[in-house]
């Protein structure tokens, strides 16, 4: 699959971090949404995601 690279601003940075929450949710034993169209979209976009991981209670909150 080819990736979308995406050049963001703060603001649209920060709207990724619920689509990220729920992609992730995805992999949880008990999630709290299941969203599979997130995890299809987090996987299109070339983005460094992986900084978000720190970030659990916000992952949750998001949720």
């Amino acid at each position: 699959m080819n990736r979308t690279k995406v050049h963001l601003g703060v603001i649209q940075e920060t709207l990724l971090i619920p689509l990220w929450a729920r992609a992730c949710e995805l992999q949880a034993a008990d999630p709290i949404i299941v969203d599979p169209k997130s995890s299809e979209i987090i996987a299109a976009i070339d983005y460094e995601f992986d900084k978000f991981t720190t970030a659990k209670s916000s992952q949750i909150g998001c949720c």
